[in-house]
């Protein structure tokens, strides 16, 4: 008996790459059957050699992209580095003298990073670094080193503050850099960080990505708002430095590292960077007036209540801020306020773990009264009291 035996060929992509599939179909004219069992192997084994090569093939073509997106995603961090940081200063700070619990007379010292806010020699930094420095050299990329002087800062409603530098007749060799925007930072957009390295005056960077843009941290008596979170490597002397996307344009200043929750338990690789449009409304109004202007009830120190404190104090409330040092002459004094009393909300807004008392201060606007909520010796009184003008 005669046999026919037809054999087709399909090509075909696979998942986005060239391979080939061979098909082959073997049979009877007659019957339809399935002939030649060896015939049928060859066949299989030319298949499996067909389809290995084109994966072979294609796994080196997808690592070589990957090696060529890998390269050119190094060359653009580099190239944006070399832009910026021109911007990026090392802010070399010291304290008075003073003599110390064993005699020795020490001076108070400091390194931090800030970066260029204009042309006319204003320099942002964070401002918990600079507390209790009294002289500044700032100090450039190229190692241009020049005195520069406090204009001011916002403590302890943020963390910025700005300084001019003194150029005399030394042209400033800086650019301004390109300032983004907060609301384009997006979670798991890649980000570079710059700033001064752990023990020296060296500008670097590491990168990483954001894990929220925009988020809160508990710090002291306040709790942060306008924070982009990023896994950014940041380090001691890092604070001030820039937050950079993959445009080159500076979103954030690096300003905290997170050790801790706030139950207690350690974390390591998170730190937080603030908004660049919240640091940019406060330094400019510093570079222009020499403060930002903000409410003043003229309370130094005070503790968020907690049932614990509360008990601790032997008070009858359990939220609310303990007011420990108030000015003689501010104006929760003028109103007869005094330490001792439990500030519990100002108009209508309660004051607790959710709301610290900055935060809600922060919301007031100087000269305008408020309804202020205190308790004293268990008894409760309501005041309309006008916030001053926080003293420059």
């Amino acid at each position: 008996m005669r046999h026919t035996f037809t054999i087709s060929v399909l090509s075909a992509l696979i998942g986005g790459l060239c391979g080939a599939l061979i098909v082959l179909f073997v049979s009877d004219d007659s019957t339809g059957d399935v002939l030649e069992p060896e015939i049928a192997a060859a066949v299989r084994e030319a298949v499996s050699d067909a389809v290995e090569q084109a994966t072979s093939q294609s796994d080196a073509q997808i690592a070589e992209r990957i090696v060529d997106s890998m390269a050119e995603r190094e060359r653009l961090i580099g190239e944006i580095f070399a832009q910026v940081v021109r911007s990026v200063v090392v802010i070399d700070a010291e304290g008075p003298e003073r003599v110390n619990d064993e005699g020795v007379t020490v001076v108070p010292a400091a390194l931090a990073t800030g970066f260029v806010l204009d042309d006319m020699g204003h320099v942002v930094t964070a401002a918990h670094v600079l507390e209790g420095m009294t002289s500044f050299t700032v100090i450039f990329h190229g190692e241009q080193r020049l005195p520069a002087l406090r204009v001011g800062d916002d403590r302890p409603f943020s963390d910025v503050a700005v300084l001019r530098v003194e150029a005399g007749n030394e042209p400033l060799e800086p650019i301004v850099p390109t300032f983004g925007a907060s609301d384009s930072v997006a979670a798991g957009e890649t980000v570079i960080a710059i700033g001064n390295t752990l023990l020296g005056r060296e500008i670097a960077l590491t990168v990483g990505v954001v894990s929220n843009p925009d988020t809160t941290f508990f710090r002291g008596r306040y709790e942060q708002e306008d924070l982009i979170q990023t896994d950014a490597a940041l380090n001691h002397g890092n604070s001030g430095g820039i937050l950079v996307d993959l445009d080159g344009s500076i979103v954030g200043m690096t300003a905290v590292i997170a050790r801790e929750t706030v139950d207690g338990g350690f974390v390591d690789g998170v730190g937080f960077a603030v908004q660049i449009d919240a640091v940019l409304k406060v330094a400019r109004g510093i570079a222009e007036d020499g403060y930002y202007p903000r409410p003043s009830f003229g309370v130094v120190q005070e503790r968020l209540l907690t049932p614990i404190a509360a008990v601790q104090l032997d008070l009858a409330v359990s939220e609310g801020a303990f007011l420990i040092e108030i000015e003689r002459s501010g104006a929760f004094a003028r109103a007869g306020i005094r330490p001792g009393d439990v500030l519990l909300g100002m108009n209508g807004v309660p004051i607790n773990a959710e709301t610290p008392y900055l935060n809600a201060l922060a919301q007031l606007e100087p000269g305008v009264p408020v309804l202020v909520h205190i308790h004293r010796a268990g008894e409760e009184y309501r005041l309309s009291i006008a916030p001053d003008l926080r003293a420059p």
